[in-house]
């Protein structure tokens, strides 16, 4: 891929990790003002949802004020309960892993290909084709014995580099910040949206950065057409746990962009998504900048 090309993806991967993160901040905040004021009683400035909610009583709209607090607190029950939920998810997956770990091979590939010696390679004993990157304090590069024996030596390369950049770029941490975003802010669709294509991103450039340093696709365009043949047969990853993985994204796309980087159109956001969202950020912003002039 081009070096422009490579520059463009990585942009895009940061407006869509900054918009996202943005739109949560945004949304959670005015949330946060309006339950402090419910609970203590704290008279916040510029508190927006307040402000919406005296608004709607003063006019009689009982049941809207009642929907708007049963908003704010399904909000923060599905924002805690998913991150909780990942956290136990990621603790009993490693455990499950560090029950099925090959130590032999565990130890040949953290000396040969681990960064500083570190133990960051994990090999199971799993017939069935696996290898992502998980965890957010205590990273580790899990891939199992029948990825290994699947693959020839410049698709094994291909992927623990690919690996190694969700390891380095700390991609399990920003995607799990924007799929706990998508799930408790369900009713700002683009959320969600953003959080898939800054996935598909994140992969796009895993890739490259694999292909940069073997100096060739074929390994992982190898790699990905192998794991497409296996697709019937490849083992579920549980959704519940915080990780990278290699082969859950967007197979036929990766493996068309490194075919040939200059066909086919890169993905765009659903207007659908943007159009459905739009309205409740504007109308948070024009209400807020009326609390201003208040």
């Amino acid at each position: 891929m081009e070096k422009q090309r490579v520059e463009w993806w990585h942009r895009r991967s940061e407006r869509l990790l900054k918009t996202g993160l943005f739109i949560t901040l945004f949304t959670i905040g005015l949330m946060v003002m309006y339950a402090l004021h419910v609970l203590f009683g704290w008279n916040i400035p510029f508190d927006l949802l307040r402000i919406c909610n005296q608004w709607m009583k003063s006019h009689g709209w009982l049941s809207v004020s009642h929907l708007l607090e049963t908003l704010v607190l399904c909000t923060f029950v599905l924002y805690i309960s998913y991150g909780l939920d990942q956290w136990y998810g990621s603790f009993r997956a490693m455990r499950r892993f560090r029950e099925l770990e090959n130590h032999h091979l565990s130890a040949v590939y953290n000396e040969r290909y681990s960064p500083d010696g570190q133990n960051v390679f994990l090999i199971v004993a799993c017939e069935q084709p696996l290898a992502l990157t998980m965890g957010i304090i205590n990273r580790r590069i899990v891939l199992s014995e029948g990825l290994l024996s699947l693959l020839n030596e410049e698709e094994r390369q291909a992927v623990l580099h690919h690996e190694l950049f969700h390891y380095h770029q700390h991609d399990p941490l920003t995607t799990f910040l924007l799929r706990q975003s998508a799930c408790a802010l369900w009713f700002l669709p683009v959320v969600r949206t953003l959080a898939l294509h800054y996935k598909i991103s994140r992969e796009i450039l895993a890739d490259n950065y694999a292909i940069e340093r073997l100096g060739t696709a074929v390994g992982i365009g190898g790699a990905l057409l192998k794991l497409v043949k296996r697709s019937r047969s490849r083992l579920e990853i549980p959704a519940r746990m915080i990780y990278s993985s290699f082969a859950d994204t967007s197979l036929n796309y990766r493996i068309q962009r490194i075919i040939d980087p200059q066909s086919g159109a890169s993905p765009r956001l659903p207007w659908w998504s943007i159009l459905v969202s739009l309205p409740v950020l504007i109308l948070l912003s024009i209400l807020l900048l009326w609390s201003l002039i208040e």
